[in-house]
C-alpha cells in the first residue's frame, strides 16, 4: 500500500511539473557556459567521426560502439532530447544477443541505456528481476536506478535497497567499494541513486547530508576531486552529477566553494581547446569526456527543473512511472516507516521486502545464483555472491572509480601501455652497446656507399638515401635500449638505505582454478622477501626492484606517473573473471593511493594480492 501511495504521489508530481523548462535566473550565465561546453563534446565527436551532425553520431560511433563504450553517451543525449535513439536501441539489443554478459554492473548499464532509447524490450525487467546486489554495492547502486525508473524486482523492493545501500555507508559517511575511508566518486555514485528519496525518508537525508559534509571536505581549492590521490576530471564530474540530482545549485552554495571556483570550475580545468576532456591533463581521454558530458547534462536538468539524470525521460514500465518529487512539495517521512523499534529492520523483516543489510541477509540462493557468507575489507561478515563463471563483474581493482561505471571499471581508463623493464632504471653508460652500434651503422653505410661506387650507380639520390638511413639507425639506437636478461635482472646496490621492508606476491585465491604453467600451486609467487629501501621509494618502485632480482613478469599498463599494475607473472586483470586483478596491500591495509603515490617505510609490509572479486575475497 505505501509503495502505490508513494507511486501515485510522483505520478503527480509529472503532471504538476510539466510544461516548458524555466532557468533558475542566478544561473542564466552559467546555464549558457554548460550548454556551449556540451554543444563543444558532441561537437569534437562529430568532428573525430567525420559527420555533421549529433544524430548522424549516433547513427554511426554509438552504433558502432553499442555495448562497449556508447551507454554513458546514450543515457546522456537521451536526457538532453532531440533525438532518435531507435538505431541505437536495435544495435545494443543485437550486441545482447551475440554476447552473454555475466557482469550484474554490465547488465543493469546496459538496461538503463535500452531504458534510455525508449526501448521496452524484456532484457531490462528480466535484469531488475534478476541481477541487483549481484555484484555488490555499485550494483545496489545501479540497481536502484533501475527502480527508480517504475521497474520491479523480485531481489529487493525499494526501500529494502535504499536500506541496504544505507547500511554500506562507513563511519566517515562516504561510500567506497574497498576500505574504510569514503571515495569520493563511490559516494558521488551512491548519492546519484539516493536522490530521489533525499526529501522522502529522514534516515536518507541524514546519509545524505554525511555523505555531502565529506564531499564538502575533500573538495580542493580548484574547485575539483581527487581519486586514489589525483586531482581528476571524472571524480570532479561524479560530484557535479551528484550534487545537481540531489537539487543543490553549486554555483551558489558556499558548501561546495572553494577558494572561489565552483565544482563545475574544478572540471573545465580539464577541458581541452577542442572541446574534449582530458583525465588529468595531456589531451582527449573517452572516459573523461563521456562523464564530463553526463555531468553537465545533470546539471542543466537541475536548472531546468528536470528529474535528477538517471531518472530518464523515456522510461516506459508498463505499470508505474516513477520520477523523483520536488523538494517544496515533500513531506517528511518518519524513519519508523523503514525502520522496526528505532533500528535497521531485521534480515526476516527485510526478507519479505526484497531487501536486508549486509550484516544480517542471510541468502542461500537466489535464481540459481549461490550465496555464501564472507567477509569484506572492514572485518564484517556478509552474504555474498559465489562466482560461477570466470567473467563475473566489472572492475579494474588497483585504480580508482572515474570512469566506467559498470561498477567496475569505474577506474582510470588508461592511455599508454608499458611493460615494466628497463625504462624504469636508466643504464649505466659503462659497457654501454649504442657506441658500438652506431660505428657498426656508420661503417655498414660506408660500405654501402662503396659498393654504389664500384657499381658505378654514382647518383647523388643513392648516396643521400643511404645518409638518410644511416642518420635514422642512429636516431633509433640513441633513443631506445636494450638489455640482456642478466643485465635487467642486476639491481645496483641502493645509497643512503632507509631500512628494509618485506614483499610478497600472492594469488592464492585461484586455488582450484587453471593458472598459467610455473605458478605454484598454492598460489606464492613470491614468499616473504626482504627488500631495502631508500628515502622515496615507493610500493611500485620496491614492486619492479623484486621483478628484476626475482625474474618475475610485471606489467604496468598506466601513464609515466600513474602506475597500473594490470599483470604480474603473465597472471592479468579480468583473467577470472571482471572484478579480477592485482591489489596491493601496505601494512595490512589498502592504501587510498595507487601504488607510485604509496612512499613505503622501514618495517613496511607490502603485499601483491591477485583478486577474483574487488578485495572481499582477500
Amino acid at each position: 500500500m505505501k509503495n502505490k501511495l508513494l507511486c501515485l504521489l510522483v505520478c503527480l508530481t509529472v503532471l504538476l511539473s510539466a510544461g516548458s523548462p524555466a532557468v533558475n535566473a542566478s544561473n542564466t550565465d552559467t546555464v549558457a557556459e554548460a550548454e556551449r561546453l556540451c554543444d563543444g563534446i558532441v561537437g569534437y565527436k562529430e568532428s573525430a567521426r567525420g559527420v555533421s551532425s549529433a544524430q548522424d553520431f549516433i547513427n554511426t560511433e554509438l552504433c558502432a560502439t553499442a555495448g562497449v563504450s556508447a551507454e554513458f553517451y546514450v543515457i546522456a543525449l537521451s536526457q538532453r532530447g532531440g533525438c532518435d535513439l531507435s538505431s541505437y536501441e536495435r544495435a545494443l539489443l543485437k550486441y545482447l544477443k551475440n554476447n552473454e554478459v555475466y557482469s550484474a554492473t554490465s547488465r543493469e548499464k546496459y538496461a538503463l541505456a535500452l531504458i534510455a532509447s525508449g526501448s521496452t524490450d524484456s532484457y531490462i525487467a528480466k535484469t531488475a528481476d534478476e541481477a541487483i546486489g549481484g555484484q555488490g554495492l555499485m550494483s545496489l547502486v545501479f540497481g536502484l536506478h533501475l527502480l527508480n525508473n517504475g521497474y520491479h524486482s523480485s531481489l529487493y523492493s525499494a526501500e529494502g535497497l535504499v536500506n541496504t545501500i544505507l547500511g554500506y555507508q562507513l563511519s566517515d559517511g562516504g561510500w567506497a567499494v574497498i576500505g574504510s575511508r569514503g571515495d569520493s566518486d563511490v559516494t558521488a555514485m551512491t548519492l546519484q541513486a539516493l536522490a530521489p528519496y533525499y526529501h522522502t525518508y529522514s534516515d536518507v537525508e541524514q546519509a545524505v547530508d554525511r555523505a555531502l559534509s565529506l564531499l564538502s571536505q575533500m573538495q580542493q581549492p580548484s574547485g575539483g576531486y581527487i581519486g586514489m590521490g589525483v586531482e581528476n576530471c571524472e571524480s570532479t564530474a561524479q560530484v557535479l552529477c551528484a550534487l545537481s540530482d540531489l537539487g543543490i545549485d553549486q554555483n551558489t552554495d558556499s558548501r561546495f566553494i572553494k577558494n572561489g571556483n565552483t565544482v563545475l570550475d574544478g572540471l573545465l580545468r580539464y577541458r581541452n581547446a577542442d572541446g574534449s576532456f582530458t583525465h588529468t591533463g595531456g589531451g582527449f581521454n573517452e572516459t573523461a569526456t563521456m562523464e564530463a558530458l553526463c555531468a553537465m547534462t545533470a546539471y542543466l536538468r537541475y536548472c531546468y527543473g528536470q528529474s535528477p539524470l538517471y531518472v530518464l525521460d523515456r522510461r516506459r514500465p508498463s505499470d508505474v512511472k516513477p520520477v523523483v518529487p520536488q523538494k517544496e512539495q515533500q513531506q517528511h517521512t518518519p524513519k519508523s516507516e523503514i525502520q522496526t523499534d528505532g533500528k535497521r529492520q531485521t534480515a526476516d523483516a527485510e526478507k519479505n521486502t526484497g531487501g536486508g543489510s549486509r550484516e544480517n541477509q542471510q541468502i542461500n540462493s537466489i535464481n540459481g545464483q549461490a550465496y555464501s557468507e564472507a567477509t569484506d575489507s572492514r572485518g564484517k561478515k556478509e552474504t555474498v555472491a559465489v562466482t560461477q563463471n570466470p567473467a563475473e563483474a566489472t572492475v579494474s581493482p588497483t585504480l580508482p572509480v572515474t570512469g566506467d561505471k559498470d561498477g567496475a571499471g569505474l577506474f582510470q581508463p588508461t592511455n599508454t601501455v608499458q611493460q615494466a623493464t628497463a625504462d624504469e632504471a636508466k643504464p649505466s653508460a659503462k659497457g654501454s652497446y649504442k657506441p658500438y652500434a652506431i660505428g657498426a651503422v656508420i661503417l655498414a653505410a660506408l660500405i654501402a656507399a662503396l659498393i654504389l661506387y664500384l657499381l658505378k650507380k654514382r647518383n647523388k639520390k643513392n648516396y643521400i638515401a643511404v645518409g638518410v638511413l644511416a642518420v635514422a639507425a642512429i636516431l633509433f639506437i640513441l633513443l631506445t635500449n636494450f638489455e640482456s636478461r642478466e643485465s635487467y635482472r642486476t639491481v645496483e646496490e641502493k645509497t643512503g638505505a632507509a631500512g628494509t621492508v618485506t614483499l610478497s606476491i600472492r594469488c592464492d585465491t585461484l586455488k582450484g582454478e587453471d593458472m598459467p604453467i610455473g605458478i605454484p600451486k598454492d598460489g606464492v609467487i613470491l614468499d616473504t622477501a626482504e627488500m631495502t629501501v631508500s628515502e622515496g621509494d615507493t610500493a611500485y618502485g620496491i614492486l619492479l626492484e623484486a621483478s628484476k632480482k626475482y625474474d618475475i613478469q610485471i606489467d604496468n599498463r598506466g601513464a609515466a606517473n600513474n602506475a597500473y599494475i594490470a599483470g604480474i607473472a603473465y597472471i592479468y586483470e579480468f583473467d577470472y573473471g571482471d572484478l579480477s586483478g592485482w591489489m596491493y596491500k601496505v601494512n595490512g591495509e589498502f592504501p587510498d593511493v595507487g601504488c607510485q603515490s604509496c612512499v613505503l617505510h622501514d618495517g613496511d609490509r607490502i603485499e601483491w594480492l591477485y583478486t577474483k572479486n574487488i578485495g572481499k575475497d582477500l
